[in-house]
């Protein structure tokens, strides 16, 4: 993922972050800034504490949401389940 730069030299480099805000966490993953908080301070998910600010490794965060995916067969399952049970099943 590239994040917009604020310095031109970075962007004309093409260099890249790897280490960003709950902010931009939060745009690249749709995630609500609140819940990447929250995760993070439970430890639910990799960050890095300097002083005030919080980071988070773009890599850590790839890793996670791939993990969270669900497989198409965990979906027919979940469905299956809440069909039968609105049949009474």
């Amino acid at each position: 993922m590239k994040i917009e730069m604020e310095d031109s030299d970075m962007k004309s480099n093409g260099y890249t972050k790897r280490y960003v805000s709950i902010k931009e966490v939060s745009a690249y993953t749709s995630l609500a800034e609140n819940t990447l908080y929250e995760w993070a301070g439970q430890g639910k998910i990799p960050s890095i504490k300097i002083g005030r600010r919080v980071l988070m490794d773009l890599e850590d965060i790839d890793r996670l949401m791939s993990s969270l995916k669900r497989t198409t067969n965990q979906c027919e399952t979940t469905a299956n389940k809440i069909i039968g049970d609105l049949h009474g099943n």
